[in-house]
């Protein structure tokens, strides 16, 4: 097959494996947590009580919460969220690597996607850690001559989860990135408790650590954002769980993707 084919082909994969993905901007306020401008918080039920199945936070697996500022890169920072944690589990090292080099240097002309991040990682060998290639928030030229600081690398990925119970089975064994269908105002505003809605026809891809219930049985996962530590409970959103069978709530077990080696 000559090679323009392949890369025809390789896009076309690309495509059906991962929906383009926009994200959502987060608010000012959680990019200047000393503005005026925040919004009263949306009311949520109780916050999940500390009782974690599975929480890759408490086995060392996962940075600290980024934050995206202005810049589309969600779909960027859950594929490497997933990579660091793949890396920590493999490794027993948590570094934190290159969201803005993965940004930069993967293939313009495929969709923002988590399997368009990863797919980019594989052929470049690995990604760099983010203190050789820090994060800008800005779109810019990649850096060619950092391609081969390489920090962590991955052989392939899966897009395979396609259910909670797929999610269920997939987290058990490492991090994995998702995407959910948002309300970008509802979203913005949440500041803490069990979210359980609306959705909205907004794309953002996360990175999901966990999942666990509350002590009256409610059960919900631990997902990572984007928008930094002022954002939602600490950085994190803990979202309804159930029915197993399902796709989620806003679509959150359809299309998850995960790093292999």
């Amino acid at each position: 097959m000559a090679v323009g084919k392949l890369v025809v082909f390789a896009a076309l994969l690309l495509c059906l494996a991962g929906t383009a993905v926009a994200c959502i901007p987060p608010p000012k306020w959680a990019i200047m947590p000393d503005s005026d401008d925040a919004p009263p918080p949306v009311v949520f039920p109780a916050a999940p009580a500390p009782r974690p199945v599975v929480d890759w936070r408490a086995r060392g697996a996962v940075t600290a919460p980024k934050n995206q500022g202005r810049l589309d890169s969600c779909w960027a920072m859950a594929a490497v969220g997933a990579i660091e944690g793949l890396h920590t589990i493999t490794t027993g090292k948590l570094v934190s690597l290159s969201s803005q080099e993965v940004f930069d240097c993967a293939d313009p002309n495929l969709i923002h996607s988590r399997p368009k991040a990863f797919d980019w990682v594989v052929r470049n060998g690995g990604v760099a850690s983010e203190a050789d290639y820090p994060y800008t928030g800005r779109e810019q030229e990649c850096k060619r001559q950092m391609l081969n600081k390489i920090a962590a690398s991955i052989k392939g990925y899966m897009a395979n989860v396609n259910s909670e119970a797929d999610l269920l089975m997939a987290v058990a064994r490492q991090p994995v990135a998702i995407k959910m269908r948002l309300d970008p105002a509802t979203f913005s505003a949440y500041r803490g408790g069990l979210f359980t809605g609306p959705c909205g026809d907004d794309l953002h891809a996360m990175l999901l650590v966990g999942h666990g219930s509350t002590s009256d049985g409610k059960r919900y996962w631990i997902i990572k954002n984007s928008y930094g530590v002022h954002w939602g409970d600490k950085g994190y959103l803990y979202v309804q769980r159930g029915p197993d069978s399902g796709v989620g709530l806003c679509g959150l077990a359809y299309n998850g993707a995960y790093p292999t080696n």
